[in-house]
């Protein structure tokens, strides 16, 4: 249903006017048409580059109808995914999913992410930077921190790699250095399943964890997602190698159950809201267990540049040391994305 007022919009009354594959169109709930380029759909944000106003941002509930020549990875609110482009449907908020050998049309707010399938592994790319620097003079006191992701999508398929580290220093106190390396593949399968398999590494001196490399696998689910929000649940076994100070090395079998929930606001700039918990048994260690949480909050300042301020717990409840058994730290940092 059109909201009170606005006139709808057909296939009839909108054929754009230019090659497809040069210029991507959209029609807006007030009339306007849009072309250029169509770049993705994230967390309910088409990215949009015209000649007129350079990049822009969009919110994908505004626009009635889209069209676009290039190839996409369409994923839809009820897990399932198409490989294909986009032309107008043949009323207002729909659109026809055009696929090598047939069509779909879908509402267009069953549309919750669009991934661009580009012809290079480099196009294929993105990630974000974020670095952070805190000084008190008083306590001589020296703060760092500094994380990276990189993703890679193509059809199906998907790798991520993230790296955070942070360093702290004071006057009259040990330093405290904390590190975190990870790597993950996941396949997409049917009806919103998935199956993953990664790989990752740790360090911790607050908790005398000197490191810790870890392999694991295991079938996951989307089990929310639209364009506000997404929930993901996965499980996986792993094998952890590790090492604490004064110890020798040793091999635990954590079964690693995750949590990740995001949240996404559109008042003016976007606003993003984050929490992962992973709570890990582990098997061959009867009545030890693993919990880490972390929530964060990214705040877009101006185009590609934002402010993060996150939060992490780790709790280990039977450490092979005397060490603390939990680890809480505080992080704000400026990021910027690709």
């Amino acid at each position: 249903m059109l909201t009170s007022g606005l006139k709808p919009v057909t296939a009839q009354e909108f054929t754009p006017l230019l090659d497809p594959e040069k210029s991507d169109s959209l029609v807006l709930r007030n009339g306007d048409i849009i072309t250029g380029d169509f770049k993705q759909l994230q967390r309910g944000i088409v990215t949009f580059d015209t000649d007129a106003a350079s990049k822009i941002y969009l919110k994908w509930p505004r626009v009635v109808t889209a069209t676009t020549g290039k190839t996409f990875e369409i994923i839809m609110a009820d897990g399932s995914t198409y490989v294909g482009s986009l032309r107008s449907g043949d009323t207002a908020y729909r659109v026809q999913i055009e696929l090598p050998d047939t069509s779909v049309e879908v509402a267009i707010d069953s549309i919750v992410e669009m991934v661009r399938i580009k012809n290079t592994i480099w196009n294929r790319l993105d990630g974000s930077v974020d670095a952070g620097f805190d000084y008190t003079q008083q306590q001589s006191k020296v703060d760092l921190n500094l994380s990276a992701t990189v993703n890679y999508d193509v059809a199906h398929n998907r790798l991520g790699l993230g790296f955070s580290g942070t360093f702290s220093r004071q006057d009259s106190a040990a330093d405290i250095r904390r590190g975190n390396l990870a790597g993950i593949y996941a396949r997409d399968l049917s009806d919103s399943w998935f199956w993953a398999a990664g790989a990752g590494g740790q360090t911790n001196s607050q908790m005398s964890l000197e490191y810790a490399w870890s392999v694991g696998t295991g079938p996951g689910r989307f089990l929310a997602r639209s364009n506000r929000m997404a929930f993901t649940m996965w499980l996986g076994l792993n094998v952890r190698t590790e090492r604490y100070a004064d110890q020798s090395s040793r091999i635990t079998l954590p079964l690693s159950l995750t949590t990740d929930f995001q949240w996404f606001v559109w008042s003016g700039m976007s606003t993003d809201l984050s929490s992962k918990l992973v709570i890990s048994p582990i098997l061959n260690d009867a009545g030890r267990w693993q919990i880490s949480w972390t929530a964060s909050l990214n705040r877009e300042l101006v185009n590609s540049l934002y402010l993060n301020i996150g939060v992490t717990e780790i709790f280990d409840s039977q450490p092979p040391t005397d060490a603390t058994k939990n680890d809480l730290s505080f992080t704000s940092s400026l990021g910027w994305s690709v």
